[in-house]
Protein backbone atom coordinates (compact mmCIF):
# COMPACT_ATOMS: atom_id res chain seq x y z
CA UNK A 1 0.00 0.00 0.00
CA UNK A 2 1.10 3.51 -0.29
CA UNK A 3 2.64 5.20 2.92
CA UNK A 4 0.74 6.79 5.47
CA UNK A 5 3.48 7.08 7.71
CA UNK A 6 5.43 9.74 6.05
CA UNK A 7 4.31 12.58 4.41
CA UNK A 8 4.95 11.65 0.54
CA UNK A 9 6.10 15.15 -0.07
CA UNK A 10 9.17 14.67 2.37
CA UNK A 11 12.50 14.27 0.65
CA UNK A 12 12.65 10.71 -0.69
CA UNK A 13 14.90 7.76 1.39
CA UNK A 14 16.20 6.85 -1.61
CA UNK A 15 16.55 3.15 -0.75
CA UNK A 16 19.13 0.78 -2.68
CA UNK A 17 16.79 -1.33 -3.83
CA UNK A 18 13.90 0.72 -5.03
CA UNK A 19 12.40 1.46 -8.34
CA UNK A 20 12.78 5.07 -9.71
CA UNK A 21 11.20 6.93 -12.11
CA UNK A 22 10.62 10.43 -13.48
CA UNK A 23 7.11 12.26 -14.10
CA UNK A 24 6.91 15.06 -16.32
CA UNK A 25 3.56 16.45 -15.66
CA UNK A 26 2.53 18.83 -17.97
CA UNK A 27 -0.92 20.96 -17.19
CA UNK A 28 -2.33 23.87 -19.32
CA UNK A 29 -1.83 26.08 -16.24
CA UNK A 30 1.85 24.42 -15.25
CA UNK A 31 3.75 21.86 -15.31
CA UNK A 32 6.04 19.52 -12.65
CA UNK A 33 8.50 17.37 -12.71
CA UNK A 34 8.34 14.67 -10.01
CA UNK A 35 10.23 11.94 -8.70
CA UNK A 36 8.63 9.11 -7.60
CA UNK A 37 9.91 5.86 -5.85
CA UNK A 38 8.47 2.61 -5.67
CA UNK A 39 9.80 -0.07 -3.37
CA UNK A 40 7.42 -3.01 -4.17
CA UNK A 41 4.21 -2.13 -1.95
CA UNK A 42 4.81 1.52 -1.59
CA UNK A 43 5.09 4.59 -3.22
CA UNK A 44 6.36 7.83 -2.60
CA UNK A 45 6.58 11.66 -4.28
CA UNK A 46 9.26 14.09 -4.42
CA UNK A 47 8.04 17.74 -6.57
CA UNK A 48 12.15 18.45 -8.07
CA UNK A 49 10.88 21.42 -10.11
CA UNK A 50 7.90 23.97 -10.87
CA UNK A 51 7.25 25.92 -13.81
CA UNK A 52 4.81 27.70 -15.76
CA UNK A 53 4.26 31.00 -17.94
CA UNK A 54 4.27 29.26 -21.04
CA UNK A 55 0.79 30.37 -22.13
CA UNK A 56 1.11 33.49 -24.36
CA UNK A 57 -0.59 35.27 -26.86
CA UNK A 58 0.26 35.91 -30.56
CA UNK A 59 -1.54 38.52 -32.63
CA UNK A 60 -3.63 35.66 -34.06
CA UNK A 61 -4.42 34.47 -30.43
CA UNK A 62 -3.04 32.38 -27.67
CA UNK A 63 -0.05 30.18 -27.90
CA UNK A 64 2.27 27.90 -26.17
CA UNK A 65 6.12 28.55 -25.83
CA UNK A 66 7.68 26.00 -26.38
CA UNK A 67 11.55 26.76 -25.30
CA UNK A 68 9.85 27.84 -22.13
CA UNK A 69 8.64 24.33 -21.69
CA UNK A 70 11.41 22.67 -22.69
CA UNK A 71 13.39 24.55 -20.27
CA UNK A 72 11.46 23.15 -17.92
CA UNK A 73 12.05 19.70 -18.69
CA UNK A 74 15.47 20.06 -18.81
CA UNK A 75 15.41 21.94 -15.45
CA UNK A 76 14.13 18.97 -14.19
CA UNK A 77 16.49 16.69 -15.43
CA UNK A 78 19.18 18.81 -13.98
CA UNK A 79 17.63 18.61 -10.55
CA UNK A 80 17.33 14.98 -10.72
CA UNK A 81 20.28 14.16 -12.65
CA UNK A 82 23.03 13.73 -10.10
CA UNK A 83 21.12 11.23 -7.65
CA UNK A 84 19.97 7.41 -7.79
CA UNK A 85 19.34 5.73 -10.70
CA UNK A 86 16.11 6.73 -12.63
CA UNK A 87 14.67 3.76 -15.18
CA UNK A 88 12.06 5.48 -16.79
CA UNK A 89 10.99 8.98 -17.36
CA UNK A 90 7.59 10.03 -19.08
CA UNK A 91 5.79 12.80 -20.23
CA UNK A 92 1.51 13.38 -19.78
CA UNK A 93 -0.32 16.55 -20.96
CA UNK A 94 -3.44 17.92 -21.59
CA UNK A 95 -5.09 16.68 -24.77
CA UNK A 96 -6.08 17.73 -28.58
CA UNK A 97 -3.20 20.39 -28.92
CA UNK A 98 -0.50 19.59 -31.22
CA UNK A 99 2.98 20.26 -32.76
CA UNK A 100 4.08 19.75 -36.35
CA UNK A 101 7.64 18.92 -37.43
CA UNK A 102 9.83 19.07 -40.27
CA UNK A 103 12.02 16.00 -41.94
CA UNK A 104 14.57 17.41 -39.25
CA UNK A 105 12.40 17.33 -36.06
CA UNK A 106 12.19 21.05 -36.10
CA UNK A 107 8.47 22.72 -35.60
CA UNK A 108 7.00 24.02 -39.11
CA UNK A 109 4.75 26.58 -36.11
CA UNK A 110 4.27 27.52 -32.80
CA UNK A 111 1.32 25.79 -31.26
CA UNK A 112 -2.12 27.53 -30.69
CA UNK A 113 -3.87 26.75 -27.70
CA UNK A 114 -7.58 24.53 -28.16
CA UNK A 115 -8.87 28.24 -27.17
CA UNK A 116 -7.59 29.72 -30.50
CA UNK A 117 -10.54 30.79 -32.67
CA UNK A 118 -10.07 28.21 -35.47
CA UNK A 119 -11.47 25.29 -33.70
CA UNK A 120 -14.63 27.12 -34.46
CA UNK A 121 -14.04 28.05 -37.86
CA UNK A 122 -13.37 24.10 -38.38
CA UNK A 123 -16.21 23.21 -36.46
CA UNK A 124 -18.38 25.14 -39.16
CA UNK A 125 -16.43 23.78 -42.10
CA UNK A 126 -17.24 20.34 -40.84
CA UNK A 127 -20.55 20.91 -39.35
CA UNK A 128 -22.56 18.67 -41.83
CA UNK A 129 -19.45 16.14 -40.68
CA UNK A 130 -20.09 16.01 -37.22
CA UNK A 131 -22.19 12.69 -36.25
CA UNK A 132 -20.13 11.06 -38.83
CA UNK A 133 -16.98 12.11 -37.00
CA UNK A 134 -18.48 11.34 -33.57
CA UNK A 135 -19.43 7.85 -34.44
CA UNK A 136 -16.29 6.89 -35.73
CA UNK A 137 -13.89 8.42 -33.52
CA UNK A 138 -16.04 8.60 -30.32
CA UNK A 139 -14.79 12.08 -29.96
CA UNK A 140 -16.82 14.49 -27.99
CA UNK A 141 -18.38 17.59 -30.63
CA UNK A 142 -16.59 20.42 -28.99
CA UNK A 143 -14.69 23.29 -31.19
CA UNK A 144 -11.28 22.29 -28.62
CA UNK A 145 -10.90 19.04 -30.37
CA UNK A 146 -7.42 18.60 -32.94
CA UNK A 147 -9.65 17.70 -35.66
CA UNK A 148 -11.14 20.89 -36.13
CA UNK A 149 -8.34 22.94 -35.22
CA UNK A 150 -5.76 21.18 -37.76
CA UNK A 151 -8.44 21.10 -40.48
CA UNK A 152 -8.38 25.05 -40.30
CA UNK A 153 -4.78 25.26 -39.95
CA UNK A 154 -3.87 23.15 -43.04
CA UNK A 155 -6.41 24.99 -45.12
CA UNK A 156 -4.54 28.35 -44.30
CA UNK A 157 -1.47 27.11 -44.33
CA UNK A 158 -0.50 25.41 -47.19
CA UNK A 159 3.01 25.74 -47.65
CA UNK A 160 3.80 25.02 -43.70
CA UNK A 161 1.53 21.22 -44.36
CA UNK A 162 4.24 20.71 -47.24
CA UNK A 163 7.42 20.91 -44.93
CA UNK A 164 5.35 18.97 -42.50
CA UNK A 165 6.55 15.44 -41.93
CA UNK A 166 5.41 14.56 -38.72
CA UNK A 167 1.95 15.12 -36.72
CA UNK A 168 2.18 15.21 -32.91
CA UNK A 169 0.39 15.55 -29.60
CA UNK A 170 1.85 17.74 -26.76
CA UNK A 171 3.44 14.97 -24.55
CA UNK A 172 4.34 13.06 -27.67
CA UNK A 173 6.06 16.11 -29.30
CA UNK A 174 8.05 16.43 -25.35
CA UNK A 175 8.41 12.52 -25.42
CA UNK A 176 9.94 12.91 -28.85
CA UNK A 177 12.32 15.98 -28.32
CA UNK A 178 13.53 13.40 -25.32
CA UNK A 179 14.18 10.62 -27.11
CA UNK A 180 14.19 11.69 -30.78
CA UNK A 181 11.25 8.88 -31.52
CA UNK A 182 8.25 9.54 -33.34
CA UNK A 183 5.21 8.32 -31.65
CA UNK A 184 1.70 8.86 -30.69
CA UNK A 185 0.42 7.67 -27.36
CA UNK A 186 -3.11 6.02 -27.45
CA UNK A 187 -5.19 7.55 -24.69
CA UNK A 188 -4.09 10.92 -26.03
CA UNK A 189 -4.63 10.61 -29.84
CA UNK A 190 -7.79 9.62 -29.04
CA UNK A 191 -8.76 12.73 -27.69
CA UNK A 192 -7.68 14.31 -31.36
CA UNK A 193 -11.00 13.46 -33.34
CA UNK A 194 -9.30 11.40 -35.57
CA UNK A 195 -8.45 7.85 -34.33
CA UNK A 196 -10.82 5.02 -35.25
CA UNK A 197 -12.81 3.81 -32.29
CA UNK A 198 -12.90 0.05 -33.19
CA UNK A 199 -9.01 -0.16 -35.00
CA UNK A 200 -7.76 1.97 -32.48
CA UNK A 201 -5.30 3.81 -35.66
CA UNK A 202 -5.73 6.94 -37.54
CA UNK A 203 -9.41 6.93 -39.31
CA UNK A 204 -9.08 7.20 -43.25
CA UNK A 205 -12.49 8.75 -43.54
CA UNK A 206 -12.24 11.44 -41.20
CA UNK A 207 -8.55 12.08 -42.62
CA UNK A 208 -10.39 12.68 -45.94
CA UNK A 209 -12.71 14.98 -44.41
CA UNK A 210 -10.57 17.31 -42.94
CA UNK A 211 -8.04 17.33 -46.27
CA UNK A 212 -5.38 15.77 -43.67
CA UNK A 213 -2.26 13.83 -45.26
CA UNK A 214 -2.01 10.09 -44.04
CA UNK A 215 1.93 10.74 -44.69
CA UNK A 216 2.11 13.06 -41.60
CA UNK A 217 0.54 10.24 -38.43
CA UNK A 218 3.19 8.01 -37.04
CA UNK A 219 2.31 4.89 -35.37
CA UNK A 220 0.38 4.71 -32.14
CA UNK A 221 1.52 2.75 -29.71
CA UNK A 222 -0.29 1.40 -26.12
CA UNK A 223 0.37 2.81 -22.61
CA UNK A 224 3.38 1.75 -21.06
CA UNK A 225 5.64 1.62 -24.42
CA UNK A 226 9.05 1.97 -24.09
CA UNK A 227 10.38 4.45 -26.46
CA UNK A 228 14.06 4.66 -26.35
CA UNK A 229 16.70 6.11 -24.25
CA UNK A 230 16.92 9.30 -23.17
CA UNK A 231 19.33 11.68 -25.35
CA UNK A 232 23.05 11.20 -24.71
CA UNK A 233 22.91 14.83 -24.62
CA UNK A 234 20.48 15.38 -21.88
CA UNK A 235 21.57 12.27 -19.90
CA UNK A 236 23.96 15.06 -18.11
CA UNK A 237 24.45 13.08 -15.14
CA UNK A 238 24.99 9.59 -13.32
CA UNK A 239 21.10 9.51 -12.60
CA UNK A 240 20.28 9.63 -16.04
CA UNK A 241 22.58 7.64 -18.22
CA UNK A 242 20.11 4.43 -18.51
CA UNK A 243 17.01 6.54 -17.85
CA UNK A 244 14.36 4.89 -21.02
CA UNK A 245 11.79 7.38 -22.01
CA UNK A 246 8.15 5.66 -22.03
CA UNK A 247 5.02 6.18 -23.75
CA UNK A 248 2.99 6.22 -20.19
CA UNK A 249 -0.56 7.45 -21.25
CA UNK A 250 0.17 10.87 -23.27
CA UNK A 251 -3.19 12.33 -21.86
CA UNK A 252 -3.54 13.50 -17.94
CA UNK A 253 -7.30 12.68 -17.64
CA UNK A 254 -6.25 9.09 -18.64
CA UNK A 255 -3.27 8.92 -15.86
CA UNK A 256 -5.57 10.32 -12.61
CA UNK A 257 -8.71 8.13 -13.98
CA UNK A 258 -6.54 5.35 -13.75
CA UNK A 259 -5.34 6.19 -10.45
CA UNK A 260 -8.81 7.53 -8.97
CA UNK A 261 -10.08 3.66 -9.86
CA UNK A 262 -13.74 4.09 -9.67
CA UNK A 263 -15.44 0.90 -9.48
CA UNK A 264 -18.94 0.40 -10.71
CA UNK A 265 -21.44 2.86 -8.93
CA UNK A 266 -18.60 5.19 -8.92
CA UNK A 267 -17.89 8.22 -11.56
CA UNK A 268 -14.30 10.11 -11.83
CA UNK A 269 -14.12 13.95 -11.77
CA UNK A 270 -10.47 14.88 -12.82
CA UNK A 271 -10.61 18.73 -11.54
CA UNK A 272 -8.09 21.40 -13.33
CA UNK A 273 -8.38 23.68 -15.38
CA UNK A 274 -10.58 21.44 -16.91
CA UNK A 275 -13.18 19.22 -15.46
CA UNK A 276 -13.23 15.85 -17.19
CA UNK A 277 -15.98 13.75 -15.36
CA UNK A 278 -16.13 10.16 -16.60
CA UNK A 279 -16.98 6.42 -15.76
CA UNK A 280 -14.70 3.60 -16.93
CA UNK A 281 -16.60 1.15 -19.51
CA UNK A 282 -15.31 -1.82 -21.37
CA UNK A 283 -13.86 -0.68 -25.23
CA UNK A 284 -16.41 -0.62 -27.75
CA UNK A 285 -18.46 2.17 -29.57
CA UNK A 286 -19.92 5.18 -28.85
CA UNK A 287 -23.65 4.77 -28.76
CA UNK A 288 -25.93 7.14 -30.42
CA UNK A 289 -27.67 8.27 -27.13
CA UNK A 290 -24.37 9.30 -25.67
CA UNK A 291 -23.54 10.90 -28.77
CA UNK A 292 -27.20 12.85 -28.85
CA UNK A 293 -26.16 13.77 -25.24
CA UNK A 294 -22.38 15.00 -26.13
CA UNK A 295 -20.50 12.28 -24.39
CA UNK A 296 -17.46 11.13 -26.13
CA UNK A 297 -15.01 7.81 -25.44
CA UNK A 298 -11.50 8.52 -24.67
CA UNK A 299 -8.84 5.23 -24.51
CA UNK A 300 -8.35 3.98 -21.16
CA UNK A 301 -5.48 2.00 -20.23
CA UNK A 302 -5.10 -1.74 -21.03
CA UNK A 303 -7.86 -1.91 -23.33
CA UNK A 304 -10.43 -0.35 -21.91
CA UNK A 305 -12.12 2.97 -22.58
CA UNK A 306 -13.93 5.98 -20.61
CA UNK A 307 -16.75 7.35 -21.09
CA UNK A 308 -16.30 11.16 -20.21
CA UNK A 309 -17.65 15.06 -20.65
CA UNK A 310 -15.43 17.94 -21.08
CA UNK A 311 -16.96 21.12 -19.17
CA UNK A 312 -14.87 24.11 -18.02
CA UNK A 313 -12.90 23.80 -14.81
CA UNK A 314 -10.97 25.56 -12.26
CA UNK A 315 -9.63 27.93 -14.24
CA UNK A 316 -12.38 30.24 -13.94
CA UNK A 317 -12.28 30.57 -10.48
CA UNK A 318 -8.59 31.75 -11.47
CA UNK A 319 -9.58 34.17 -14.16
CA UNK A 320 -12.50 35.34 -11.38
CA UNK A 321 -9.79 35.77 -9.04
CA UNK A 322 -7.70 37.95 -11.39
CA UNK A 323 -10.63 40.01 -12.38
CA UNK A 324 -11.57 40.88 -9.20
CA UNK A 325 -7.83 42.11 -8.45
CA UNK A 326 -7.49 44.15 -11.48
CA UNK A 327 -10.48 46.11 -10.82
CA UNK A 328 -10.61 46.03 -7.00
CA UNK A 329 -6.80 45.88 -6.04
CA UNK A 330 -7.76 42.90 -3.92
CA UNK A 331 -6.19 39.90 -4.29
CA UNK A 332 -8.13 37.12 -2.52
CA UNK A 333 -6.66 33.86 -2.38
CA UNK A 334 -8.37 30.21 -3.67
CA UNK A 335 -8.92 29.47 0.44
CA UNK A 336 -10.48 32.26 1.09
CA UNK A 337 -12.66 32.47 -2.15
CA UNK A 338 -13.84 28.98 -1.01
CA UNK A 339 -14.69 29.89 2.51
CA UNK A 340 -16.74 33.49 0.94
CA UNK A 341 -18.60 31.41 -1.42
CA UNK A 342 -20.09 28.96 1.29
CA UNK A 343 -20.69 32.10 3.08
CA UNK A 344 -22.51 34.00 0.59
CA UNK A 345 -25.91 35.27 0.04
CA UNK A 346 -27.55 31.37 -0.19
CA UNK A 347 -30.11 33.07 -2.61
CA UNK A 348 -27.17 33.95 -5.07
CA UNK A 349 -27.78 32.41 -8.66
CA UNK A 350 -25.92 29.81 -10.73
CA UNK A 351 -24.21 30.94 -13.86
CA UNK A 352 -24.17 28.42 -16.73
CA UNK A 353 -20.38 27.95 -17.28
CA UNK A 354 -20.63 26.41 -20.60
CA UNK A 355 -21.82 29.87 -22.09
CA UNK A 356 -19.88 31.09 -24.93
CA UNK A 357 -19.09 34.12 -22.82
CA UNK A 358 -17.05 31.69 -20.45
CA UNK A 359 -14.80 30.09 -22.93
CA UNK A 360 -12.01 32.69 -22.52
CA UNK A 361 -12.86 35.55 -20.57
CA UNK A 362 -9.83 38.07 -20.44
CA UNK A 363 -12.42 39.61 -17.45
CA UNK A 364 -14.57 37.43 -15.39
CA UNK A 365 -16.16 39.65 -13.77
CA UNK A 366 -17.37 41.43 -16.87
CA UNK A 367 -18.44 38.03 -18.17
CA UNK A 368 -20.40 37.22 -15.01
CA UNK A 369 -22.36 40.25 -15.12
CA UNK A 370 -23.20 40.77 -19.05
CA UNK A 371 -24.45 36.79 -18.38
CA UNK A 372 -26.92 38.12 -15.64
CA UNK A 373 -27.21 41.53 -14.75
CA UNK A 374 -28.01 40.76 -11.07
CA UNK A 375 -24.73 39.96 -10.17
CA UNK A 376 -23.34 43.44 -10.44
CA UNK A 377 -22.16 45.32 -7.58
CA UNK A 378 -22.04 42.32 -5.68
CA UNK A 379 -19.00 41.11 -3.38
CA UNK A 380 -16.70 38.40 -4.58
CA UNK A 381 -17.87 35.53 -2.23
CA UNK A 382 -21.69 36.22 -4.04
CA UNK A 383 -19.56 35.90 -7.55
CA UNK A 384 -17.95 32.55 -6.05
CA UNK A 385 -20.37 30.81 -4.76
CA UNK A 386 -21.99 31.58 -8.12
CA UNK A 387 -19.34 30.15 -10.18
CA UNK A 388 -19.12 26.89 -7.70
CA UNK A 389 -22.84 26.29 -8.18
CA UNK A 390 -22.53 26.80 -12.00
CA UNK A 391 -19.64 24.48 -12.06
CA UNK A 392 -21.46 22.02 -9.64
CA UNK A 393 -24.58 21.60 -11.82
CA UNK A 394 -22.78 21.14 -14.94
CA UNK A 395 -20.71 18.17 -13.26
CA UNK A 396 -23.85 16.74 -11.80
CA UNK A 397 -26.34 16.60 -14.82
CA UNK A 398 -23.46 15.43 -16.65
CA UNK A 399 -23.41 12.35 -13.78
CA UNK A 400 -26.66 11.91 -14.65
CA UNK A 401 -26.22 11.62 -17.76
CA UNK A 402 -23.82 9.25 -17.58
CA UNK A 403 -25.56 7.16 -15.35
CA UNK A 404 -27.59 5.97 -18.04
CA UNK A 405 -24.61 4.18 -19.57
CA UNK A 406 -22.83 2.89 -16.39
CA UNK A 407 -23.17 -0.72 -15.02
CA UNK A 408 -24.56 0.80 -11.77
CA UNK A 409 -26.21 3.87 -10.91
CA UNK A 410 -23.28 6.27 -9.95
CA UNK A 411 -23.74 7.16 -6.13
CA UNK A 412 -19.92 8.15 -5.47
CA UNK A 413 -17.30 10.55 -7.43
CA UNK A 414 -14.00 10.15 -6.90
CA UNK A 415 -12.42 13.78 -7.33
CA UNK A 416 -8.79 14.24 -8.30
CA UNK A 417 -6.42 16.70 -9.40
CA UNK A 418 -6.26 20.28 -7.36
CA UNK A 419 -10.41 19.99 -7.24
CA UNK A 420 -9.59 17.51 -4.97
CA UNK A 421 -8.12 19.80 -2.15
CA UNK A 422 -10.84 22.40 -2.36
CA UNK A 423 -13.38 21.58 0.51
CA UNK A 424 -15.41 24.11 -1.26
CA UNK A 425 -15.58 22.68 -4.52
CA UNK A 426 -16.45 19.62 -2.82
CA UNK A 427 -19.06 20.61 -0.90
CA UNK A 428 -21.18 22.38 -3.38
CA UNK A 429 -20.49 19.18 -5.71
CA UNK A 430 -21.91 17.00 -3.01
CA UNK A 431 -24.69 19.22 -2.35
CA UNK A 432 -25.65 19.41 -5.87
CA UNK A 433 -25.21 15.59 -7.18
CA UNK A 434 -26.45 13.91 -4.54
CA UNK A 435 -23.43 12.00 -4.33
CA UNK A 436 -20.82 10.89 -1.58
CA UNK A 437 -17.83 12.89 -2.92
CA UNK A 438 -14.31 11.12 -2.12
CA UNK A 439 -11.43 13.30 -2.46
CA UNK A 440 -8.92 10.64 -4.26
CA UNK A 441 -5.18 11.50 -4.97
CA UNK A 442 -4.26 15.20 -5.42
CA UNK A 443 -1.30 14.11 -7.73
CA UNK A 444 -3.56 11.75 -9.83
CA UNK A 445 -2.36 12.40 -13.12
CA UNK A 446 1.75 11.84 -11.63
CA UNK A 447 0.45 9.13 -9.78
CA UNK A 448 -1.61 7.44 -13.02
CA UNK A 449 1.68 8.06 -15.05
CA UNK A 450 4.04 6.61 -12.15
CA UNK A 451 2.15 4.03 -12.17
CA UNK A 452 1.96 2.81 -15.75
CA UNK A 453 5.92 3.62 -16.66
CA UNK A 454 6.13 0.98 -13.44
CA UNK A 455 4.21 -1.61 -15.54
CA UNK A 456 5.65 -0.58 -18.50
CA UNK A 457 8.98 -1.54 -16.64
CA UNK A 458 7.61 -4.79 -15.53
CA UNK A 459 8.16 -3.33 -11.81
CA UNK A 460 4.55 -4.03 -11.61
CA UNK A 461 3.25 -7.45 -12.91
CA UNK A 462 -0.15 -5.62 -14.73
CA UNK A 463 -2.64 -2.97 -15.21
CA UNK A 464 -4.82 -4.63 -12.75
CA UNK A 465 -2.23 -4.76 -9.67
CA UNK A 466 -1.11 -1.33 -10.18
CA UNK A 467 -4.93 0.18 -10.16
CA UNK A 468 -5.33 -1.78 -6.77
CA UNK A 469 -2.27 -0.12 -5.89
CA UNK A 470 -3.87 3.30 -6.10
CA UNK A 471 -7.14 2.50 -4.79
CA UNK A 472 -5.83 0.80 -2.09
CA UNK A 473 -4.54 4.04 -1.23
CA UNK A 474 -7.30 6.38 -1.86
CA UNK A 475 -9.38 4.29 0.44
CA UNK A 476 -7.17 4.54 3.42
CA UNK A 477 -6.12 7.98 2.92
CA UNK A 478 -3.02 7.70 1.94
CA UNK A 479 -1.96 10.84 -0.01
CA UNK A 480 -4.85 13.15 0.39
CA UNK A 481 -4.29 16.87 0.65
Amino acid sequence: MLPTTRNPWEKLPMSTDATRCLVFDLGAGSGRAMLVEFTGDSLAIQELHRFSGYEVRLEDGPAWDVEAIRAGLREGLRRAANGPAIRSLAVDSWGVDFALIDADGQLVDQPRTYRHTRGQRGMETLVADHTRIATRTGVQILEIITAFHLQDWAKHHPALLDRADRFLMTSDFYAFDLSGVAACENTLARTSGLVNVHTGDWDDEVLDLARLPRRLFPRIVPSGTPLGALKPELATGPALQSTQVIAAAGHDTACAAFALAPIDGEAFAVCGSWILVGVEVPSGHLPEAAIALGLGLEGGIGGRAILTRSLPGLFLMRRLRDSWKARSGEDVDFATLGWLAREANPETPAIDVTHALFFDPQDMVGAMHEFDPTLEGRPIGDLARALYLGLARAVSDSIAELSKFSAKPIEAIRVGGGGGQDAAWRYFLEASSGCRVQAGLVEASVVGNALIQLVGLKALPSFEAAQALARRATDSGAWRA
